[in-house]
C-alpha cells in the first residue's frame, strides 16, 4: 500500500496595506528625508588629504623676491619681443623657441596671467598707471620718502590748498565767535608726456625665465626713476613738470657757512629745518627725509671731531639717518651743489595714464644685436605748500 504524501498548501500573501491620502503620504516622505540627512549630518567627514608638496621654488617661472612688479613688465616685453620675431620670421634663431616657451608658460602663472587675455595674446600693451607708480617707487627717491601718489585722473586733477590756517578768538559767554575766513587755493596736477628709449641686448630679452624679465624691467624703471627724480626736484620749462627748486620762496634757499664742523651740523639743521618750522609746518605726519648726492653722504658720513662721528647715523648706508630723520641719495643732485629737506607728504606725483611699451630696431642695433626699448608715459609734480622744502647751496662738501 502506497501512502500519499498532501501537498503542502502555499502561505496566503497578506493583503496589501490601504495607500495613505496623498498629503499624509507627502508628510511622511519629508520626515523621512529628514532623517536621513540628520544620519549622514552625523557621520565623521574626515577631509581629504592635501597634496604633499616640496614647497622647492621653480627656478624658471617664480619671479624674484620683491620684484613681481618688474617680471611682470619684463614678461610683457618679452611677449611683444616674441610677437615681432614671429611677425618677422626670426623664429629661428638661437633662444628664441625657448623664449616663446616661456611666455606661453607665463600664461598658466596667476602673477603673470593679468598680462594674456582668455585666447592667449598680449592684453594690452600698457601698464596701468597705477602699477608704473610702484614700478617707480624703488628708484624715484621722492616716491620713496612718501610722496603722495593718484593715478590714472586722465588730463587734470585738483588738489586743495590751505593757505592760511583758521583763526581762534576767545568770547565771552553767548557772544557768536568771529567768522574765520580761510584763505584757500588749488595745486593742479596735469600730463606731461615722457619717452624713455632703452637699449636692450638680445641675449638677455632671450633668457627664458622669471629672473631675466625682472631684469628687463629694472633696466626700464631705473633709467625711468632717475628722470621722474630729476624733472621732481629741477623741472622746467612747457614741456616738463615744474621741479621743487622753481616752486619753494627764495627764503628756502641758503648758501652754506662754511665747511667745518660746526657750521656743517647748524647748516644742516637751522637752514633746512627752521624755514619750515617758521612756516608753521608740521614735521610729525609728514614724512621729513633730507636728500643728497651719493658724494656729500659719504663726505658727511666720515666726519669726525673728539667725540667720534659727528653724524652716526649715516653710517648704516643701507638706511642712514641724519638729525634722526631719513636720508635719501639720488645721482640726481650730481653736481648741482645742494642738499635738500622736505616734507614728503606735501609732494605729489601723478600718473595720468598707463605706460605704453613698444620693442623694436632702432639705428645700430643691428649692427650690435641689441633691441631698444621704448616706453611712453604721462606724469607731473605738484607741491601742495611751497615752504615744505628747503636747499642749501654752493655745497662743496667732498669736492
Amino acid at each position: 500500500m502506497t501512502l500519499k504524501t498532501k501537498p503542502k498548501s502555499q502561505p496566503t500573501a497578506p493583503a496589501a496595506p490601504p495607500p495613505l491620502p496623498a498629503s499624509m503620504q507627502r508628510a511622511v516622505d519629508a520626515a523621512a528625508t529628514r532623517a536621513v540627512e540628520r544620519g549622514l549630518a552625523s557621520r565623521p567627514n574626515p577631509s581629504a588629504p592635501s597634496p604633499a608638496t616640496s614647497g622647492a621654488k621653480d627656478l624658471q617661472m617664480d619671479a624674484p623676491k620683491g620684484q613681481e612688479a618688474l617680471a611682470r613688465l619684463g614678461v610683457r616685453i618679452k611677449a611683444q619681443y616674441v610677437e615681432q620675431a614671429e611677425r618677422f620670421g626670426i623664429m629661428h634663431k638661437p633662444g628664441m623657441a625657448a623664449l616663446k616657451a616661456y611666455v606661453e608658460k607665463c600664461k598658466a602663472v596667476g602673477a603673470f596671467a593679468s598680462i594674456f587675455e582668455q585666447g592667449g595674446a598680449i592684453w594690452a600693451r600698457e601698464t596701468r598707471s597705477e602699477e608704473v607708480v610702484e614700478l617707480l617707487r624703488a628708484d624715484a627717491i621722492l616716491l620713496r620718502a612718501g610722496a603722495r601718489t593718484v593715478s590714472g585722473y586722465g588730463g587734470k586733477f585738483v588738489v586743495g590748498r590751505m593757505n592760511e590756517g583758521p583763526r581762534v578768538f576767545w568770547v565771552g559767554e553767548g557772544q557768536p565767535p568771529e567768522k574765520s575766513e580761510v584763505k584757500t587755493g588749488t595745486v593742479e596736477l596735469g600730463a606731461h608726456k615722457a619717452m624713455a628709449l632703452c637699449p636692450i641686448s638680445n641675449d638677455l630679452m632671450r633668457l627664458g625665465n622669471s629672473a631675466a624679465s625682472a631684469d628687463v624691467g629694472r633696466e626700464v624703471t631705473q633709467a625711468m626713476g632717475l628722470e621722474v627724480d630729476i624733472v621732481g626736484l629741477y623741472g622746467k620749462g612747457a614741456k616738463k613738470p615744474t621741479g621743487v627748486f622753481e616752486v619753494v620762496p627764495n627764503g628756502n634757499k641758503s648758501a652754506i657757512t662754511g665747511t667745518n664742523i660746526d657750521q656743517v651740523r647748524a647748516d644742516l639743521k637751522l637752514k633746512l629745518i627752521r624755514p619750515i618750522l617758521t612756516a608753521k609746518l608740521k614735521l610729525a605726519g609728514n614724512s621729513p627725509f633730507y636728500f643728497m648726492s651719493s658724494a656729500h653722504l659719504l663726505f658727511l658720513s666720515e666726519l669726525r671731531d673728539a667725540a667720534g662721528y659727528v653724524f652716526p647715523g649715516l653710517q648704516d648706508l643701507e638706511n642712514p639717518t641724519l638729525n634722526g630723520f631719513p636720508v635719501e641719495a639720488t645721482e640726481s643732485l650730481y653736481g648741482k651743489g645742494h642738499i635738500g629737506f622736505g616734507l614728503a607728504n606735501q609732494l605729489w606725483y601723478g600718473e595720468a595714464s598707463a605706460m605704453e611699451t613698444t620693442v623694436g630696431e632702432a639705428s645700430g642695433d643691428f649692427e650690435t644685436d641689441q633691441m631698444t626699448l621704448r616706453a611712453v608715459w604721462n606724469g607731473d609734480w605738484a607741491l601742495r605748500h611751497r615752504e615744505a622744502f628747503a636747499f642749501l647751496t654752493g655745497v662743496t662738501y667732498g669736492d
